[in-house]
């Protein structure tokens, strides 16, 4: 997908960034309209020294998936160690062998990690495409889906793995960068530790844009809400408690390049967005990210280099224990979401975002509608608490469920975004208070 870059910066005449609309009227579109259904099966595995091979079938993808998971030296499958896992993306025109083919198994070495390499697509993996062009046939893909509550479920159920935050990782290349980064923020609490090398983490940049022409996320001029849902950086403020591994060039000859190289224009475009990206984060004020951005090109010498850098990044952290953390925003135009445990079901007409902020037990909405809430599991179960004025019991698990009333559903579908987006909109605020 990163690829179509470079005619459009050709005839472009420079590697500057274009205006919306620069490549012409938006193709045609057909939009999804039938619901995303989940259920995972294996249908074979095969092993060959550490590498699993796994062909599954999925109902979110209505089809067979192939997935590559690299175990560690020495691997105990008693399940008296449990290892750290992580989720390895490749980019476009790529497959989930490619990492395996470009010496993933040297590089990780005797870490003791499971490494998990899954099949995104030639192009626009990583989303539940939202539409697609009408010559499109066959299913229309739901990686997402598949990625978050298909393949991760059972990946955790088959193999030892170490649950939570802590023990899960992810990281990835170009269209992979963006599926990691994307990921960390629209299930936040998933992945403790994110990785994005050469990542196209800013997809509403417009020479992207203007490059891709394509449905996943339908026409950014009606569909602006979608696009903002997919863009890490747009939901930058939601990685607080992340911690970030970010590398890309900027396209001139680097370290692994002949210096005579012409410039990159695809990592041109790639370096621009993880400027966009690193500014977004600074603004919402996370820590935790460690970002480099210099000299380089679109190629695998970086990205093996960018993969060892991370992987040494990683070590020292899985050492220690993770915390989660206590106060933390949420933007989210999904209808079901999640973030550090509480789980959320939005019941509204039209597509717009829920923004919320989290402060231990206190809870604040923004949005139109009604909104289903579900805390995490730290409450004493069956234990009587006060919501606001409301008196409610801990479910077994310890969990609260309660819903909140937004006001009248908007009707028209969220075309403004940006710090004032929600000033008008409803507010409610509720403390979970103990009850006896």
């Amino acid at each position: 997908m990163l690829r179509k870059l470079v005619p459009v910066l050709a005839l472009a005449g420079s590697a500057s960034l274009l205006a919306p609309g620069a490549a012409g009227a938006w193709p045609a579109c057909v939009t999804r309209t039938a619901p995303i259904h989940t259920g995972l099966s294996e249908l074979s595995h095969t092993r060959q020294g550490r590498l699993l091979t796994l062909t599954l079938h999925s109902r979110a993808m209505q089809g067979d998936e192939h997935v590559d998971v690299l175990l560690p030296a020495h691997y105990d499958s008693s399940g008296r160690t449990r290892y750290p896992v992580l989720y390895l993306l490749h980019g476009a025109l790529g497959d989930y062998t490619s990492w395996m083919r470009n010496g993933a198994e040297a590089i990780v070495g005797r870490m003791p990690l499971i490494v998990v390499m899954p099949d995104g697509g030639t192009g626009g993996g990583y989303s539940d495409w939202f539409a697609a062009a009408p010559s499109f046939t066959g299913p229309v893909p739901a990686y997402e889906t598949y990625d978050i509550d298909e393949l991760i479920p059972y990946i955790d159920r088959t193999l030892p793995t170490r649950l939570g935050p802590g023990g899960r990782a992810i990281a990835g290349l170009s269209m992979g960068g963006h599926g990691s980064t994307k990921y960390a923020a629209e299930y936040p609490g998933t992945f403790g530790y994110v990785g994005a090398f050469s990542g196209a983490v800013d997809i509403e940049l417009p020479v992207y844009q203007a490059a891709v022409q394509q449905c996943t996320w339908g026409d950014p001029a009606t569909e602006e809400v979608v696009w903002r849902d997919n863009d890490s950086t747009a939901l930058a403020g939601n990685l607080k408690g992340v911690d970030l591994f970010v590398r890309s060039g900027d396209g001139t000859p680097g370290p692994y390049d002949s210096p005579t190289r012409s410039r990159d224009l695809v990592e041109t475009v790639v370096g621009e967005m993880n400027r966009a990206f690193v500014a977004a984060l600074r603004k919402a004020g996370l820590r935790g990210v460690d970002a480099k951005l210099g000299k380089g090109t679109h190629t695998w010498p970086y990205w093996r280099q960018d993969l060892r850098e991370f992987l040494n990044w990683l070590r020292p952290r899985l050492r220690h224990p993770f915390k989660v953390p206590r106060e933390f925003t949420v933007e989210s135009a999904h209808t079901d979401f999640s973030a550090w445990g509480w789980s959320f079901q939005a019941r509204r007409k039209v597509r717009e975002f829920s923004y919320l902020r989290v402060n231990g037990d206190e809870l604040e909405v923004r949005g139109s509608g009604r909104l289903e809430v579900a805390t995490p599991s730290r409450f004493a179960p069956r234990q009587v608490y006060l919501v606001g004025r409301r008196r409610l019991r801990a479910d077994a698990s310890g969990r609260l469920r309660f819903e909140l009333d937004l006001g009248p559903s908007h009707t028209q579908q969220q075309t403004e975004f940006g710090p004032m987006a929600a000033s008008g909109w409803h507010r409610v605020r509720v403390r979970i208070r103990s009850g006896a």
